[in-house]
């Protein structure tokens, strides 16, 4: 047996990505092999460890969990020493294009392909190196930096992207200037340039504009029914994209074998977009009783944000002066504030609540205070179990909602289990017992700064077969 030697990140891992890449596709008969051993298995879904088990990864799938001795001679060897074993994390709401915006959907006029795709590159290896092996897309990312991911050429999670948002006009994907707000603007814009938007209106452009996003690679659709914080044209109480439009949406996506989502706030719309066919509501700010009813009923997904919403964050977004977003940022807070305890009330739909924390326009400090932050704020309301089970196993579920549009259906993602994908994170610790231990923070606003990969507890993260951090002794 060969005894792994330390990994680093950055240039090594990405020379040990490529090399691997390489070895594996000329080698398929003999794969690479690597035995985790002395490790507690947090396997995603139960609550109960795997005491004292041995993780046998063969390629980039797992090949076997067991509490007895794997018999494998050449495999290289790692001795977790006791820590917890399990699941690469999953993030169900990211937007790589925009984490980094600084300055807002403004911004997007001044900017062209080579400073964009160079801010996702670096969002996408910031994210990995936080132990999220898989993030969900969904606005305004095009096909290439997964290729260039997937490729060896860059460093970054799995990525499951919804191509550009799909949006009316006047609707929260309406990012125009105001000396741009012309009928003939619609698409000559940078937004739509860049492939981040498409603003249509009726039953056949939102047709052509689903289609659009899966002939470019993306593997869902998102459009908008509801107003947003951070774009002005449309208010909250806004009902946006008819039931021609969502229909057309619906059906281009689910003639893929894949779903369409929508941002989407207030029960009215919500209740119209699960009788038209969405496959996952996200935000819905404003859910009452009566509609998480509803969703349980129709067995959809959802994606809310949560923590975000205290009037001191609202303060420091925005400063004392009264602005439009300001007021509608006061408005939603009022109703993330009553989700955990609607959750709490419908134990079914959450157990189909994907995590997602939905950062766009800040800094990379801020990017990761907000994350940390949500995750314990999470597992403050719900419990570490829900919380991890919402990051790792629901949030694998989702993944495989997109069916024939899957760009990983070899393995399952989420789970510590025989035949998914070898996604998987050495904690110093038990985060079942201790979120902090992958990151969570109670701090918000005066959590100090911290780089991408330094969680101190996270000692080892693979994907997809590959060790990009390793700091063990």
């Amino acid at each position: 047996m060969k005894v792994l030697s330390k990994y680093t990140t950055g240039v090594a891992a990405l020379a040990a990505a490529v090399t691997f890449s390489a070895s594996f596709a000329f080698a398929q008969d003999t794969p690479a092999q690597t035995l985790f051993t002395n490790v507690n298995v947090f396997d995603g879904v139960n609550e109960s460890l795997i005491e004292n088990a041995s993780v046998l990864v063969e390629g980039n799938l797992i090949k076997a969990v067991s509490t007895d001795a794997i018999d494998a001679p050449d495999a290289t060897v790692i001795d977790g020493g006791g820590r917890t074993l399990m699941p690469g994390l999953i993030e169900s709401h990211v937007h790589l294009n925009m984490q980094h915006m600084v300055g807002g959907y403004d911004t997007f006029e001044d900017r062209d392909w080579q400073e964009v795709g160079a801010m996702a590159a670096f969002t996408a290896q910031s994210i990995l190196m936080d132990g999220f092996t898989t993030v969900r897309d969904v606005g305004a990312l095009q096909v290439g930096i997964r290729r260039a991911i997937d490729g060896g050429f860059a460093i970054g999670p799995r990525i499951y992207h919804a191509g550009a948002v799909i949006s009316q006009t006047s609707g929260h994907g309406d990012w125009r200037l105001k000396g741009q707000n012309t009928l003939e603007s619609r698409n000559t814009g940078k937004v739509a340039q860049l492939g981040l938007a498409y603003v249509v209106d009726g039953h056949d452009a939102s047709l052509s504009a689903a289609r659009q996003n899966l002939a470019n690679g993306a593997v869902l659709n998102k459009m908008m029914m509801s107003g947003g914080v951070f774009s002005s044209k449309d208010g909250l109480h806004t009902i946006q994209a008819t039931d021609e439009e969502v229909t057309a949406v619906v059906r281009a996506s689910n003639d893929w074998g894949t779903y369409a989502t929508a941002h989407v706030n207030n029960p009215p719309d919500i209740q119209r977009g699960l009788r038209l066919g969405l496959g996952e509501i996200m935000h819905g700010q404003f859910l009452d009783e009566e509609t998480a009813a509803m969703m349980v009923e129709a067995g959809v997904f959802y994606n809310p944000q949560l923590s975000v919403s205290s009037l001191e964050a609202i303060e420091r977004t925005f400063g004392p002066e009264p602005s439009v977003n300001k007021a509608k940022s006061l408005l939603v807070a009022k109703g993330m504030a009553r989700i955990p305890d609607i959750l709490l009330k419908f134990p079914k739909l959450l157990e189909k609540t994907t995590f997602g924390v939905d950062t766009v326009t800040v800094t990379p400090a801020n990017a990761i205070r907000n994350r940390d932050h949500e995750i314990w704020f999470w597992a403050d309301k719900f419990g570490t179990l829900q919380t991890l089970k919402s990051m790792t196993s629901i949030g694998g579920d989702l993944a495989a909602l997109t069916g024939g549009q899957n760009p990983y259906p070899a393995g399952s993602l989420g789970v510590i289990a025989e035949g998914a994908y070898a996604d998987i994170l050495l904690i110093d610790g038990n985060p079942l017992e201790d979120i902090t231990l992958i990151g969570g923070s109670k701090e918000l606003f005066e959590a100090p700064d911290r780089k991408p990969g330094e969680i101190p507890a996270m000692d080892l993260i693979m994907k997809d077969g590959v060790i990009y951090k390793n700091t063990l002794d």
